[in-house]
């Protein structure tokens, strides 16, 4: 079974890049708060690290796909036959929609990759595997894609499809990105889905996102061309698994939180082989939260730097990157 690997990439200092931005944002009417924040395009090498733990913990996998707005990190052997870097324009079908600076938009676009296998992960470069995995930790022995959740049974709430309902430090825009998927699939498929969608890779069927893509041309079209991430976007990576969930074509696998948890509920979900950790790069104890990575080694971190990320813990990340990741890989010059 060939699975291959997505990542998104962007290096937000680039100068070429920077004129191409700047000229869509003067040509953009609105642009959200926070959807066009610096934070959301710097490039803290987190990429180099994330393919660290690829080649420690996943050497099965077949190619790597890097997709970018034709940049190349300098740092990255692209002479390594896993590596393949591929454009913005050899995927989006309209090019007018190019530059596109959103990653939602992006994402519409990405089954369209030349000789991109039928089962893949999408990984963000901020996210990690934390121990050795095998491929059937993404996908089962029928080839069915695990989904990876946050609760064992997905209880009917009313806030699932109703953003006014959430509490105003889980209003954003990627939240309000989610229930419109949730509402968009209840209309199309007349199917409610309660699942929450764990923020970390994605294992995911090439064949569904094509398949979606035609039940939902309008708003693939939409979202596709919008330069700057909005509220209004569709999310396709949670549109597919919702399909899968419904159809019977993937897994539901529950991703016991650790790190941010109850030291009892710690202890209980590090033993567990399905656990994960998304850390908010802003907090205050991000030190003392990295240390308890570092011990616990969950199967899945996300490390999410905002707008609010002081500059002494993009620090301590790539400190912590460096010791958990020492050594070089062979996807690096």
């Amino acid at each position: 079974m060939k699975i291959d690997i997505v990542y998104t990439y962007v290096d937000g200092n680039d100068q070429n890049w920077l004129q191409k931005k700047s000229f869509a944002e003067d040509s953009t009417n609105i642009i959200e708060h926070n959807a066009n924040d610096s934070a959301r395009y710097m490039d803290n090498e987190e990429l180099k690290y994330s393919l660290r733990s690829i080649e420690k913990y996943a050497p099965w996998i077949n190619n790597i796909f890097i997709l970018t707005d034709n940049q190349t990190p300098a740092w990255l052997n692209i002479g390594n036959t896993k590596i393949k870097v591929i454009d913005h324009k050899d995927i989006f079908y309209d090019k007018s929609s190019l530059p596109c600076f959103n990653a939602k938009a992006i994402e519409t676009q990405i089954h369209h990759i030349e000789n991109l296998s039928e089962r893949f992960i999408y990984f963000n470069d901020d996210m990690f595997l934390g121990r050795l995995t095998c491929p059937e930790d993404f996908f089962d022995k029928d080839g069915k894609p695990n989904i990876f959740v946050s609760e064992f049974f997905p209880f009917p709430s009313k806030k699932a499809f109703d953003f006014d309902k959430r509490v105003d430090s889980r209003k954003n825009d990627y939240q309000e990105s989610v229930i419109r998927s949730r509402i968009l699939y209840k209309n199309k498929f007349n199917k409610s889905i309660y699942y929450n969608i764990r923020h970390g890779v994605k294992p995911l069927l090439k064949s569904v996102l094509f398949k979606l893509e035609k039940a939902l041309a309008d708003d693939v079209k939409r979202t596709s061309s919008s330069k700057f991430r909005s509220g209004n976007d569709i999310m396709m990576f949670h549109l597919c698994q919702f399909y899968c969930l419904h159809k019977k074509l993937g897994n539901p696998i529950y991703l016991k939180s650790v790190v941010n948890t109850m030291a009892i509920k710690n202890i209980i979900a590090s033993v567990s082989k399905n656990n994960f950790a998304f850390i908010n790069l802003e907090n205050n104890a991000l030190d003392s939260f990295l240390r308890k990575l570092q011990l616990v080694k969950p199967f899945i971190y996300c490390l999410n730097q905002t707008p609010a990320t002081p500059d002494s813990n993009l620090i301590l990340m790539k400190n912590f990157l460096e010791l958990y990741f020492p050594h070089k890989s062979k996807f690096e010059k």
